[in-house]
């Protein structure tokens, strides 16, 4: 919402997406569209009907690698594609960080089911933290502390997430 106030004081026309309707931007915005924010397509629509020069988001269940076609198409992101598909994708910064970077990061892996979090955990070892691999304010993160855990960690996990990508640790 403070980008909606900060660009409203600029005299900029704002339209506010969100995935409910009255959410806090919408409230001071010129227009207001509500859609799933995961529909990449839903997005597509909406860049096409209104035409921004600026997209600015806020919101972390959103399909971020939708902004690089963006950019192309010369509406600028900011602060940029490449950062917010970093900073609202934890898969994405843990792979730039221990891949591309090669910086040492802790024992990872990722679990789209609770199989695959039950070897996962095996595989690391205990204790470990499983968390969603999109989520806000530490929802969904929980501490694994032995094997009797893991089927309430991989609930909290799914219960706690945002969006529709499963979980890591």
């Amino acid at each position: 919402m403070t980008y909606s106030v900060a660009l409203k004081r600029l005299g900029q026309r704002v339209i506010a997406v969100d995935s409910y309707d009255d959410a806090p931007a919408q409230q001071v915005a010129d227009e207001r569209e509500v859609i799933d924010m995961l529909d990449g397509r839903a997005l597509d629509a909406i860049v096409e009907k209104h035409l921004p020069d600026i997209i600015v988001p806020e919101f972390e269940a959103i399909r971020t690698e939708r902004f690089y076609e963006y950019e192309q198409e010369g509406i600028q992101v900011v602060p940029s594609a490449r950062a917010a598909n970093y900073t609202m994708n934890r898969k994405a910064i843990r792979e730039l960080a221990s891949h591309e970077l090669g910086l040492r990061t802790a024992s990872y892996r990722y679990a789209a089911s609770f199989d695959q979090l039950r070897k996962a955990v095996a595989e690391i070892g205990v204790p470990c933290v499983v968390k969603p691999l999109m989520s806000s304010s530490g929802k969904g993160q929980s501490t694994v502390r032995s094997e009797g855990e893991i089927e309430k960690a991989w609930n909290h996990s799914q219960s706690g997430k945002r969006g529709d990508i499963s979980c890591g640790l």
